[in-house]
């Protein structure tokens, strides 16, 4: 480990900036109080700035060798009878079920990619996307909830630990200033990964009757007015008069201050909200779900907000039976998820050299197909990266250690990469964030030594 954040930097092969902020108390955050030097100017150079993570959880545990195929591997065929896909025509020895529908990856002889994801192939070519096997929780495991729930919280099994992983990143470096939408959800509900005490919004807030609640929250509101009339010169009874101490009481015209400025913070980032879906999307998504959600991030992105994590959500991969092969129904899904991506691609342009997208699921499935044309629950599975940040080089990362032979329980894809060391990076690589000196993991201390390196440094904003 390191002994300093300094350490941590020069090992990633960060520049270090002089100077450093202090730790702001609950109430200084939410009122938003900053120092007398910080202009407009500077907080919307910051926000302008700003790198963005956007994750994209896949529920249901999605198939790892249905997206990336080992084409090249015998072994791959004995293992998979009916829904295996082929580079070619099945032939004597590979297995008597299956479908044609594998697109080699590179010149690799080995790995393919499932036929509906070729819109992919150009991405990988030029190493915007990088593909990753093996990589899940070294936690066993197959609860669909309880695995979700590691990963989002970027912990394992610990009840103690309730806010997420990308909550934590925002609450460590949050700033007096901050933007107004440093962290969204595309669906109504915040996932796991972004719950915490950092305030983030989900969508389809809008804004329709704000002015009332803006006059309900506003300093001038009578009510408030008469409340801190009353109490006239009573110690404690404003806000700046708080102690800095972390104890801190807080009386009740404090925490009714505290309210009404939280009130209206949550007005403004409704407000930046839908000022950002104002933008228009320049590339053609295809429908569904998943599409609007990603359209949504698209146009907050290019609203200059300040954006900095953002999640999106794509359920319906628990494939028991009715897989199928090439022309299944997990691989439309993935077809679709591969379209999803490049159209955000394409909507953002250069602007992906801030915006990687990382792609995720709780665990991979059975290496062996089931009677149903279906796969039971795995352990490793896939991951995507996409972003013009990343060092794609054409392969698929993270099998350096792949055997076909190499199985758990005889069953299932081993676990090669734990899934924190590729969010570790990701907060490194992008936001210039010690990870492991900030807790975002608080059960998992690594240095970038176990990281994938499938990541360029981006300058630091």
């Amino acid at each position: 480990m390191f002994n300093s954040r300094r350490d941590f930097l020069k090992a990633s092969g960060m520049v270090v900036m002089a100077g450093a902020g202090g730790y702001l108390g609950t109430e200084n955050f939410i009122y938003g109080q900053a120092a007398a030097d910080i202009t407009d100017a500077t907080k919307a150079q910051d926000a302008k700035q700003r790198p963005t993570l956007v994750t994209i959880f896949l529920r249901g545990g999605a198939d790892a060798l249905n997206a990336f195929v080992p084409a090249g591997d015998p072994l791959y065929y004995q293992h998979r009878t009916r829904i295996a896909l082929h580079g070619e025509a099945p032939t004597k020895g590979k297995g008597k079920g299956g479908d044609v529908g594998v697109v080699p990856i590179g010149k690799s002889n080995y790995w393919g990619i499932n036929s509906k994801m070729a819109s992919l192939l150009p991405l990988i070519e030029k190493g915007i996307v990088v593909p990753i096997m093996n990589v899940g929780s070294p936690n066993g495991t197959r609860s669909h909830f309880s695995a979700q729930d590691y990963m989002e919280r970027g912990a394992l099994g610990d009840s103690g630990i309730s806010n997420g992983w990308l909550n934590r990143y925002l609450e460590a470096t949050k700033k007096p200033y901050d933007a107004p939408l440093r962290g969204l959800s595309a669906q109504t509900l915040v996932p796991r990964a972004l719950r915490g005490p950092y305030p983030v919004l989900a969508g389809n807030n809008k804004t329709e009757e704000m002015e009332l609640f803006e006059n309900l929250y506003s300093t001038k509101n009578m009510v408030n007015m008469n409340a801190r009339d009353g109490a006239n010169d009573t110690k404690g009874s404003r806000l700046d008069e708080l102690s800095k101490g972390p104890k801190a009481a807080l009386t009740a015209d404090s925490t009714r201050d505290i309210i009404a400025q939280s009130g209206a913070n949550a007005i403004e980032r409704i407000k930046a909200l839908e000022k950002a879906e104002q933008a228009e999307n320049t590339a053609d998504y295809p429908g569904g779900g998943l599409s609007g959600q990603l359209k949504t991030i698209a146009k907050v992105i290019k609203a200059d907000v300040g954006l900095e994590v953002a999640q999106a959500d794509y359920g319906g991969w628990d494939h028991h039976s009715g897989q199928g092969g090439a022309g299944g129904h997990h691989a439309q899904m993935l077809g679709h998820l591969s379209d999803c991506l490049v159209a955000f691609n394409q909507d953002l342009g250069s602007r992906m050299d801030r915006v990687m997208v990382l792609v995720m699921s709780e665990f991979g499935r059975t290496v062996q197909d089931n009677g149903a044309a279906g796969t039971d629950h795995g352990r490793a599975g896939f991951m995507i990266a996409m972003g013009n940040m990343l060092k794609g080089n054409n392969k698929v990362w993270g099998v350096d250690k792949w055997d076909m032979r190499d199985l758990d329980y005889g069953r299932f894809l081993p676990v090669h990469t734990d899934f924190r060391a590729v969010f570790a990076e990701s907060l490194v690589r992008l936001f210039h964030f010690d990870p492991f000196q900030g807790k975002v993991f608080p059960d998992y201390q690594a240095t970038p030594k176990n990281f994938l390196n499938f990541m360029k440094q981006q300058a630091e904003a």
